[in-house]
C-alpha cells in the first residue's frame, strides 16, 4: 500500500512541475544549484548533505504553493 502511495505522490509532484513556468522553473534549478554546489564543495560532511537534501525536498514540497500563487496573480491581473 506504502510503494502505491508512494507512486501516487511522484506522479503528483511531476504533473506539478510540469505545471511550472518556465520563470520559476529556472529560479529553483538555480536555488537547488547552489545548494548542491555548497554540499559538494562546502565543509560539514555528511551532516550538510542531508541538510540540502532535506531543503531540496521542501523545495519541492511547497512547489504546488507556487503554482497556486502564481495562478491567483494571474487571474487578478486578467
Amino acid at each position: 500500500m506504502k510503494e502505491t502511495s508512494s507512486v501516487n505522490e511522484f506522479d503528483l509532484m511531476l504533473n506539478t512541475i510540469n505545471n511550472l513556468s518556465e520563470e520559476d522553473a529556472k529560479s529553483l534549478l538555480k536555488i537547488i544549484y547552489g545548494f548542491v554546489n555548497t554540499a559538494i564543495t562546502g565543509e560539514g560532511g555528511n551532516e550538510v548533505k542531508l541538510e540540502v537534501i532535506n531543503k531540496i525536498s521542501g523545495i519541492y514540497k511547497r512547489i504546488p504553493e507556487l503554482n497556486d500563487l502564481r495562478n491567483k496573480n494571474s487571474t487578478i491581473a486578467d
